[in-house]
């Protein structure tokens, strides 16, 4: 007798074992058609190819995607390249433009906007606004204008804006005029190179 009751509850358990396994193991053919890939949540992402001789640096700042080097010329010091994207937000072309304008002043005193060297391309079926300026760079620790302020003169921006269907993306290059010239040919193959991806 007790052997029977023995053997009972070993074949409950195993059906119970079983049970707990079909549960806890769902076939990919089970989930409803268009089921989202929880290995990419996003719509979508920016990819893109960095000149080899840009270095990729961790990021200053959490709200930046990706941070890279662009070596120095001349003597001069090296410019930095900040990635951000921010879905759902991130504010217009434009008024991203005139807060990064307002990061530099001219020696006439004028709005910096006036002298902005902009243009607008396609990469891959997107358009792209790329912009140049000079001046003095108002460097804040924090990136917001906040704080004590570093005055550089002599320093350019080399920035790209390219408007996706999951909102803007934003590329802004600062560092001495001198270097953001030397790799202003490099930046402009870089934006022709984004392309999005699924």
């Amino acid at each position: 007798m007790k052997n029977v009751i023995l053997g009972l509850f070993i074949v409950l358990v195993g059906l119970g074992w079983w049970g707990c396994q079909q549960k806890q193991e769902p076939k990919q053919a089970e989930l409803p058609k268009g089921h989202p890939d929880i290995q990419n949540p996003h719509a979508g992402q920016l990819s893109y190819q960095v000149p080899k001789e840009w270095i990729q640096e961790e990021p200053s700042s959490s709200m930046r995607l990706s941070q890279y080097r662009l070596p120095g010329v001349q003597g001069k010091a090296d410019a930095v390249m900040a990635e951000f994207h921010f879905p759902g937000t991130g504010g217009t072309v434009e008024a991203n433009l005139q807060r990064w304008y307002s990061q530099f002043k001219q020696p006439d005193g004028s709005p910096t906007g006036h002298h902005a060297q902009r243009k607008e391309v396609e990469a891959n079926g997107m358009k792209v606004v790329v912009v140049y300026v000079t001046g003095t760079y108002l460097q804040s620790p924090s990136g917001m204008m906040m704080g004590d302020v570093v005055e550089k003169p002599g320093y350019a921006m080399l920035a790209a804006i390219a408007e996706t269907p999951v909102g803007p993306w934003f590329f802004k290059a600062v560092g001495p005029k001198e270097t953001i010239d030397h790799w202003r040919p490099a930046f402009e193959k870089f934006v022709q190179t984004f392309k999005m991806t699924q």
